[in-house]
Parts: C-alpha cells; structure tokens; sequence
C-alpha cells in the first residue's frame, strides 16, 4: 500500500501504483476498459501495436499492427475503432473496414479520440514531427457519417478529451499550451459552447496528456515528464497528485470490475536516448494500475 498527500495536508491511502505489463511501450496510449472482456484495451503508437491487459492476471496479449496507432475505441457491436495517420477503420474477427479520413493536412495525425455518451467520436490532430508552425484541430464524426466536423482549430497539441458524469461538460488538453479548457456541452447535437479555463498545468509539473473523469466529477490528467497523475475537483482545484516510478505518464482510464481500479501508460520513447534503458528497468512503457478511491464512469461505446 502507498500512501500520497492531497493538498490539504492529509493523505489517503491507495493500492499501487504497480506495473501489471512489460515495460518498453515506446508511447502507451488510449487506455480503455473493455468490460465485456475484463482486459484493459491500450496501444503503443510507435511501436504499432495494439495490447490487451488482464489485470487479474497481469497479462498482455498483443496485436502486431502498423504505427502510427494512436488510439482505440470500443462500438456498440464489440468490435474495435482505431486510429492511424488521418485514417479511422473498423477492426473486426473478419477484418478491418474503412470508417472515415479526417480531411486535413498530410502533416498532421490523428493523435487522441475519445467516444461521447451519444456514440460520436471526438478525434483531436496534431504535426507530424519536424513540422514547425503547424496546428492541428478538434474534429466530431457522428454516428453514420463519412466525414468528420471540424468543431476548434488553432490546436497545438491535442490531447485527452472527456465528458462531465450529467454529460454537460466537456474537458479538452492542449497539451503544448499547458491547459486543460472546459466547453459546456449539448449531447443532443455534439455543440460546444464558449470555452473556459479549467486548469493550467506549471511546466515543472510536467505536461498535461490524456484525461479520465470520475463519478464524482474528478478530472484525472497524467502529467507526462512530470511523473504523476493529478485529479482536479469540477471547479479546477487540485485535489490529489499521485507519483508513478516513470517519468512519462501519457493517459488513465478507469476500469475493473467496480470501476474503482486507475489504470496509467506510460512511454520509454520521450527518455533522453541515453537513460532510456535505465528508464525500462523503472517502468517506463508499462501499464500501471492503482486504486486511488471512487470509482470512475463505463466506457462509451461508438455508434457507426
């Protein structure tokens, strides 16, 4: 058992963070709960491949696919979306189908999605490396569609997105921009309204990346280079950090039986080349799972 301190002064008492994969992800991402199946769905995006986790069991089967894969999402059939360059494809047993093209620059990618309550999915895009000056943009593909809406632009990094428990509310990373913005939220039509400053993130604490929302309204960030995951309360203020053995957190989502379990990726590819192999032999490009209290929301699942 590990004991973290919220910012009041008192602590909690939470199991883990332990390792419950390999280490040696190059970029862990998109972690989801897929409960039919009670495994942890996740991708490493460099490495091409796409991982299921059993917790219990603290095994992983794997799937070779083709990088970039940056993420995966769960439909209302049980088969797998996801992600790669522009490109958003169905993967079945018999296959993979064609979904949609994010009509964007060839220099962009789609790097985080995210499924809303109504079954669209949210698809954020970013530069390609060595791709200075270029921004990438928030899109929306609603159910039976071919093309995607583009609904924010003048986006530097796109990151973790995810809704309020009411559903009214919708958080937004920009990552490169240190924030977390928060839109109200019309699930009937998938439209924003004006949005706001949820959260700022210091540089020292490391860079805001994927994000999970709790019952309680908790919004959870892993703080990538800053080697923790912090929760925010509904109105912005830092309820918890949480300190991982990894410098590079990259998203949580949570999952197990009770939804009570956090589960956190993590990448070895952001280490400095030199202490990358120092890094795999703390974690870095394991899955983590903890249990930090409460317990967080079931997975949507995308309508095509």
């Amino acid at each position: 058992m590990n004991a973290h301190t919220n910012p009041a002064g008192t602590t909690a008492t939470t199991a883990g963070p332990t390792a419950i994969s390999p280490a040696g992800a190059l970029l862990g991402e998109s972690p989801l709960w897929d409960k039919a199946n009670g495994v942890l769905l996740w991708v490493d995006l460099w490495g091409g491949r796409l991982h299921a986790t059993d917790p219990r069991a603290a095994t992983t089967s794997t799937i070779e696919l083709a990088p970039p894969l940056s993420s995966v999402a769960l439909t209302e059939h049980g088969t797998l979306v996801l992600t790669s360059g522009l490109c958003v494809y169905e993967k079945t047993e018999d296959g993979t189908r064609h979904l949609a093209d994010v009509p964007d620059s060839p220099c962009l990618r789609i790097n985080d999605t995210a499924v809303d309550p109504a079954g669209r999915l949210w698809l954020g895009t970013m530069p390609l490396p060595h791709r200075p000056g270029m921004t990438g943009a928030l899109w929306r593909l609603d159910p039976g569609a071919d093309v995607p809406v583009r609904m924010l632009g003048d986006v530097a990094l796109a990151n973790g997105i995810a809704w309020s428990p009411a559903a009214d509310r919708m958080y937004f990373v920009d990552s490169l921009r240190q924030t977390i913005t928060v839109f109200p939220y019309d699930v009937r039509d998938g439209s924003l309204g004006p949005g706001d400053p949820f959260v700022r993130v210091a540089l020292e604490d490391g860079m805001p990346d994927g994000i999970a929302v709790d019952a309680d309204g908790g919004v959870w960030v892993a703080l990538a280079g800053g080697g923790a995951v912090a929760c925010y309360s509904p109105t912005g203020e830092l309820r918890e950090r949480i300190t991982l053995p990894v410098r590079y957190p990259t998203s949580c989502a949570f999952g197990g039986d009770r939804l009570c379990d956090l589960f956190v990726t993590s990448g070895c590819r952001p280490e400095n080349p030199d202490l990358r192999t120092a890094a795999i032999a703390r974690g870095a490009g394991s899955l983590f799972g903890l249990t930090p209290g409460g317990r967080g929301l079931p997975a949507n699942r995308m309508v095509i």
